[in-house]
Protein backbone atom coordinates (compact mmCIF):
# COMPACT_ATOMS: atom_id res chain seq x y z
CA UNK A 1 0.00 0.00 0.00
CA UNK A 2 1.61 3.29 -1.02
CA UNK A 3 2.12 6.04 1.84
CA UNK A 4 1.36 3.27 4.41
CA UNK A 5 4.80 4.49 6.61
CA UNK A 6 7.33 1.49 5.29
CA UNK A 7 10.17 3.62 4.62
CA UNK A 8 9.39 6.01 7.66
CA UNK A 9 9.43 2.43 9.75
CA UNK A 10 12.76 1.75 8.64
CA UNK A 11 14.40 5.00 9.16
CA UNK A 12 12.71 5.01 12.55
CA UNK A 13 13.15 1.33 14.45
CA UNK A 14 16.11 1.11 16.65
CA UNK A 15 19.37 0.10 15.46
CA UNK A 16 21.90 1.52 12.44
CA UNK A 17 19.70 1.52 9.05
CA UNK A 18 20.92 1.92 5.75
CA UNK A 19 18.46 2.86 3.33
CA UNK A 20 19.13 2.34 -0.65
CA UNK A 21 16.67 4.32 -3.08
CA UNK A 22 17.11 4.67 -6.48
CA UNK A 23 17.48 8.26 -7.00
CA UNK A 24 18.33 11.74 -5.36
CA UNK A 25 14.85 13.24 -5.10
CA UNK A 26 13.65 10.61 -2.85
CA UNK A 27 17.28 11.05 -0.60
CA UNK A 28 15.88 14.65 -0.56
CA UNK A 29 12.48 14.19 0.74
CA UNK A 30 13.47 11.48 3.53
CA UNK A 31 16.06 14.35 4.65
CA UNK A 32 13.62 16.67 5.20
CA UNK A 33 11.45 14.89 7.07
CA UNK A 34 14.34 13.33 9.57
CA UNK A 35 16.99 16.42 8.72
CA UNK A 36 18.40 15.86 12.58
CA UNK A 37 19.29 11.92 11.88
CA UNK A 38 19.15 10.70 8.55
CA UNK A 39 22.69 11.46 6.41
CA UNK A 40 22.09 11.35 2.61
CA UNK A 41 24.98 10.19 0.48
CA UNK A 42 24.83 10.49 -3.14
CA UNK A 43 27.12 12.01 -5.98
CA UNK A 44 30.53 11.37 -7.18
CA UNK A 45 33.90 11.65 -4.61
CA UNK A 46 34.77 10.57 -1.84
CA UNK A 47 32.31 11.05 1.38
CA UNK A 48 34.58 9.54 3.97
CA UNK A 49 35.24 12.72 5.66
CA UNK A 50 31.32 13.69 5.43
CA UNK A 51 30.36 10.22 7.00
CA UNK A 52 32.71 10.06 9.85
CA UNK A 53 31.07 13.61 11.15
CA UNK A 54 28.06 12.24 10.87
CA UNK A 55 29.26 9.36 12.86
CA UNK A 56 30.80 11.03 15.51
CA UNK A 57 27.41 12.81 16.61
CA UNK A 58 25.25 9.61 15.85
CA UNK A 59 26.35 6.61 17.35
CA UNK A 60 23.05 5.01 15.88
CA UNK A 61 23.29 5.89 12.39
CA UNK A 62 20.73 6.31 9.54
CA UNK A 63 21.94 6.75 6.31
CA UNK A 64 20.18 6.89 3.37
CA UNK A 65 22.30 6.47 -0.18
CA UNK A 66 21.05 5.68 -4.31
CA UNK A 67 21.64 2.59 -5.43
CA UNK A 68 24.81 3.66 -7.37
CA UNK A 69 26.28 4.96 -4.00
CA UNK A 70 25.68 1.82 -1.95
CA UNK A 71 28.89 0.12 -2.27
CA UNK A 72 31.04 3.17 -1.76
CA UNK A 73 29.22 3.77 1.46
CA UNK A 74 29.92 -0.11 2.42
CA UNK A 75 33.70 0.46 1.85
CA UNK A 76 33.48 3.92 3.45
CA UNK A 77 32.02 1.89 6.87
CA UNK A 78 34.38 -0.47 6.68
CA UNK A 79 37.34 2.18 6.61
CA UNK A 80 35.75 3.42 9.36
CA UNK A 81 35.99 0.60 11.42
CA UNK A 82 32.62 -0.36 11.41
CA UNK A 83 30.93 -4.08 9.20
CA UNK A 84 27.76 -2.43 8.09
CA UNK A 85 26.51 -6.15 7.02
CA UNK A 86 26.58 -7.25 10.46
CA UNK A 87 25.79 -3.63 12.47
CA UNK A 88 23.27 -2.36 9.79
CA UNK A 89 19.88 -3.22 8.73
CA UNK A 90 19.60 -2.48 5.03
CA UNK A 91 16.16 -1.43 3.53
CA UNK A 92 16.27 -1.60 0.06
CA UNK A 93 13.28 1.12 -1.14
CA UNK A 94 11.62 1.13 -4.51
CA UNK A 95 13.19 -2.58 -5.76
CA UNK A 96 11.02 -2.75 -8.52
CA UNK A 97 12.92 -0.18 -10.25
CA UNK A 98 16.02 -3.46 -9.54
CA UNK A 99 13.75 -5.09 -12.50
CA UNK A 100 12.69 -2.04 -14.55
CA UNK A 101 15.68 -0.38 -15.09
CA UNK A 102 18.24 -3.57 -14.99
CA UNK A 103 19.23 -3.60 -18.53
CA UNK A 104 20.21 0.50 -18.38
CA UNK A 105 21.38 0.52 -14.79
CA UNK A 106 23.23 -2.63 -15.01
CA UNK A 107 26.29 -1.62 -12.55
CA UNK A 108 24.12 0.49 -9.78
CA UNK A 109 21.49 -2.88 -9.76
CA UNK A 110 24.36 -5.44 -9.29
CA UNK A 111 25.78 -3.42 -7.28
CA UNK A 112 23.17 -3.32 -4.92
CA UNK A 113 22.57 -7.29 -5.40
CA UNK A 114 25.75 -7.81 -4.51
CA UNK A 115 26.09 -5.99 -1.51
CA UNK A 116 22.41 -6.95 -0.06
CA UNK A 117 23.79 -10.51 -0.31
CA UNK A 118 26.30 -9.96 2.28
CA UNK A 119 23.51 -7.89 4.69
CA UNK A 120 22.07 -10.07 7.98
CA UNK A 121 19.39 -7.98 7.89
CA UNK A 122 17.91 -6.85 5.47
CA UNK A 123 13.90 -5.85 3.34
CA UNK A 124 13.05 -5.17 0.16
CA UNK A 125 10.21 -2.23 -0.02
CA UNK A 126 8.07 -1.24 -2.63
CA UNK A 127 3.90 -0.61 -2.96
CA UNK A 128 4.34 -0.60 -6.96
CA UNK A 129 2.66 -4.02 -7.88
CA UNK A 130 5.42 -6.40 -10.16
CA UNK A 131 4.51 -7.50 -13.13
CA UNK A 132 4.17 -10.96 -13.00
CA UNK A 133 7.09 -11.33 -16.33
CA UNK A 134 9.51 -10.40 -13.21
Amino acid sequence: MTGCGATSLAIEQSGNTILAVPFVGLIENKKMKYKDTLLGIYGEGDKTGEVASYLLKHPTYKIAVTYNSLPKLVLTLKALGHNPYKEAFLAIDEWHVLFQQYSFRYDAVRGVLDEAAQFERKTYISATPIERRF
